[in-house]
């Protein structure tokens, strides 16, 4: 099976070509119905005719592009252009997801056919730029360019490529312009095509400046060690051990529990244990609550309240008297009444959802979820082998979260800390942009439903100019945006005064253009066409940018019969055709015949003519035509250039046993009966973003042996169970006692070294956990970072808290 396989990142296909007898032919969008139906009139009238849309088949999207009556012994070449933002990785990087999966066949591979450029350009110079999935050469052309060859990578099979780079000025906000033509016949008939422009300011938020040397250090470490500083694992210890967002993050914290039958016993008791885990570990300037469901729901609070100790012990008295008692699974619901509630002015809304079962309409809770992905991230937990994947995935894709599916005997205390400590972040908020509302029709975002920016993502926001506009007539008063939001992670609002002018290195760069305006007009329709009152005229705009949204299709003659060439088709006794369900149906029995023949990978034109002794082939000669992905984001511009055809010939071979087994199978279920029509889906936009389970801590057997040899060692849950909200811990003089009997009068001494009698309390438990539970500091790493903090308030002026830690570990350690 040959396809093309594109993540669902928000890509926008730019234009879709087919050539043909060295002819040419450009794909047109049109509402979806009528690109439909006139597909269907050619494929009857025996013409050579694609179709594509968007789709969602098997909880995953996709373009679904349909060719209609390829001639036998005939080669089609297809051209596709895309485009798509970039995303960031640790705040300091630029990522470029390559969302390409290309099944090479052996014969190309052998010939050498392959070709597969990139070219990275920057506005500034060029400080870091690496290939990842595949080592790539790469040639520095100049300080701004460096240009990559990708040959060998498409000898691999499920390839995943990344480009990680860097620039200097990434910082700062970044104008590119946009200019598209607008389609229509008469102008096309004209060879005149009015244009409408836009303006992209973007740039990503500098949230590590105060750790930035050592960051850098840590990396360059890790680079020498051999290290993957890109992977989830590094991320994970970076924002462990480097970078503290502990107190530059103001979220609103919700925590949406399962309670319901199937949570009975273990399940809940772990449950809540995390839960009561998770609160103690809040940010101090947060607000929570918790929503707990079943068939019904419960809220914790009538809404989020502010985080303090007294609202910490009141939730936790009443978490410990959490059952399952409520019924059945619905999330829906609870969900829906957390998204209307107002959002708390400062604060954004972070939301943990934990289950371990299955929910009715899991399409519809994605849905709500990107209906309401602007001002609310969706981090997800599925606990136990009978949890939702789709829904645990997709919920926290489209939530722009993180997930994890887990078994019932992991430690869910450490794994729901590790979600926390990633999810901790700066925001950039309360947006105001001001701009001359007399030359642009609308931006995207939306000036009233402005998103937060959060660690990791760059902030664009396009501006589209009223229609026709000349850009160079803008007056110095019209060329000026004001920017001004709240930073979190300098507590201060910022004003930023932009002049909408790009730099001359992008003035003659065309296709970067017309990128630049298609991916925001295409995110800014994608928004509002999918709400249910939406407005006719954004189906109109799909069609004069061209572009592919869910009422729009596109629709390609390739070639049309002549009158004689009619006459003979009208001849040819035409089977019965089956709908798309039905044909759905037989592809997924097909896969499941594939898989249990050892996953063999075949054709599936190859499949469905050994089932039906139909001769066709789809083969692959990459020296044809060119498909250009293009990224841009930033000032940058990235163009990955490859070459595709198809061809359909009238070689088959049926020796193998599973193409009997497959022809046996047609045969008997008599479900499927051939024509000269061959639809395939390509371009599967799906996108997985799960942690890997890295973190399942065990200690060592000498060291349980230790615990049980020594009841003084205190258990970490009874320590933990004392902290308060700001990482305290409450001055016991028989707790000292108990831990703490040898040299109990030298250890009670350093307490005058302290404000209060409660910061020496606290310091001791956080050496005994740092002596005693090491191995499990990702359970209580964010109590500690609150702990230092409170200790740093507490410790007297004159005094050395590390060597008063020494010295204390040294006499408990005696």
């Amino acid at each position: 099976m040959k396809q093309l396989v594109i993540e669902n990142q928000g890509i926008c296909l730019e234009s879709f070509e087919a050539k043909f007898n060295e002819k040419t032919i450009k794909g047109i969008i049109k509402e979806k119905s009528e690109a439909k139906n006139e597909y269907q009139e050619n494929k009857q009238q025996g013409n050579f005719v694609s179709y594509a849309e968007t789709s969602t088949e098997k909880d995953q999207e996709y373009c679904k592009i349909l060719l209609g009556n390829l001639p036998p012994s005939q080669k089609v070449e297809i051209n596709l252009v895309f485009s798509q933002q970039i995303s960031s990785v640790l705040n300091k990087y630029f990522i470029a997801q390559i969302p390409l999966q290309y099944c090479e066949d052996e014969v190309s591979a052998k010939l050498g056919k392959n070709v597969l450029t990139l070219d990275l350009f920057c506005t500034g110079k060029i400080t870091y730029a690496e290939s990842r999935g595949y080592p790539a050469q790469k040639k520095v052309i100049d300080d701004n360019t460096i240009k990559f060859d990708l040959s060998q990578a498409l000898q691999q099979k499920d390839l995943g490529f990344q480009l990680v780079f860097a620039f200097e000025g990434m910082f700062e906000p970044q104008v590119i312009f946009g200019q598209s033509k607008i389609y229509h016949e008469d102008s096309v008939k004209r060879a005149v095509l009015p244009v409408s422009n836009s303006v992209m300011v973007s740039f990503i938020p500098n949230f590590n400046e105060e750790v930035t040397k050592e960051l850098d250090d840590v990396i360059r470490a890790a680079i020498h060690k051999g290290d993957d500083v890109f992977s989830d694992e590094f991320q994970q210890k970076i924002n462990s051990e480097v970078i503290d967002h502990l107190n530059s993050s103001r979220s609103e914290f919700i925590f949406l529990l399962d309670r319901s039958r199937s949570m009975s016993g273990q399940p809940i008791q772990k449950a809540c244990e995390a839960l009561i885990l998770f609160l103690k570990s809040l940010p101090i300037d947060s607000y929570f609550n918790v929503v707990s469901f079943g068939s019904s729901y419960e809220k914790l609070f009538q809404s989020s309240i502010k985080y303090d100790t007294n609202s910490l012990e009141k939730a936790i008295k009443i978490i410990k008297n959490y059952t399952a008692d409520l019924g059945g699974t619905e999330i829906y619901k609870p969900l829906q009444s957390v998204f209307k509630e107002t959002k708390i002015d400062g604060y954004n809304k972070q939301i943990f959802l934990l289950t371990d079962g299955e929910v009715k309409s899991p399409k519809e809770v994605v849905k709500l979820i990107r209906k309401n992905n602007k001002l609310n991230r969706i981090n997800s937990i599925g606990f136990g082998s009978g949890a939702d994947k789709y829904l645990i995935e997709e919920s926290a894709i489209t939530g722009k979260g993180i997930s994890k599916i887990v078994d019932l005997k992991c430690d869910l205390s450490e794994i729901i800390i590790e979600m926390l400590s990633v999810c901790l972040t700066p925001t950039l908020d309360k947006f105001q942009i001001n701009y001359d509302n007399n030359i642009f029709e609308s931006t995207y975002p939306s000036m009233t439903n402005f998103p937060c920016v959060f660690k990791d993502e760059v902030l664009n926001i396009h501006f589209f100019f009223k229609p026709t506009l000349d850009c160079s007539s803008l007056n110095e008063t019209q060329k000026q945006i004001s920017i001004e939001y709240f930073d979190s992670s300098k507590k201060q609002k910022i004003q930023k005064q932009i002049k909408l002018e790009m730099q001359d290195s992008f003035v003659c760069n065309p296709g970067l253009q017309q990128s630049v305006f298609k991916i925001g007009k295409q995110l800014f329709l994608n928004e509002n066409i999918m709400q249910e009152d939406y407005n006719i005229s954004l189906v109109q705009q799909s069609i004069d940018y061209q572009l592919l949204t869910e009422k729009t299709a596109s629709i390609c003659v390739i070639k049309t019969l002549n009158d004689e060439q009619k006459i003979m088709y009208g001849n040819i006794p035409h089977i019965k055709q089956y709908t798309n369900y039905q044909q759905e149906d037989i592809l997924e029995e097909m896969n499941n015949i594939i898989n249990s023949a050892n996953q063999i990978d075949l054709q599936i034109n190859n499949i469905i003519n050994s089932a039906n002794q139909i001769s066709l082939q789809i083969n692959q000669d990459l020296n044809s035509q060119i498909t250009k992905l293009s990224m841009i984001n930033m000032g940058s511009s990235i163009s990955l250039k490859y070459n595709t055809s198809l061809q359909n010939s009238q070689k088959s071979t049926t020796s193998s046993s599973i193409f009997t087994k497959i022809k046996n199978f047609f045969t008997s279920s008599k479900k499927y009966e051939s024509n000269q029509n061959y639809e395939f889906l390509q371009m599967s936009q799906s996108s997985n973003y799960q942690f890997d389970d890295h973190f399942k801590n065990t200690l060592p057997e000498r060291e349980y042996q230790k615990e049980e040899s020594y009841p003084s060692i205190p258990q970490i849950e009874n320590l933990l169970n004392l902290v308060n909200s700001e990482g305290a811990w409450k001055f016991d003089e028989n707790l000292i006692k108990q831990y703490c009997q040898q040299n109990l009068d030298t250890i009670k001494k350093y307490s005058s070294k302290f404000k209060s009698q409660d910061g020496f309390m606290t310091l001791l438990i956080l050496i005994l956990l740092e002596i005693y539970y090491a191995q499990h500091k990702q359970k209580w790493i964010l109590i500690s970072k609150k702990s230092n903090n409170f200790l740093k308030s507490q410790i007297n002026q004159s005094e050395d808290l590390i060597q008063t830690k020494e010295s204390i570990r040294q006499l408990i350690s005696q």
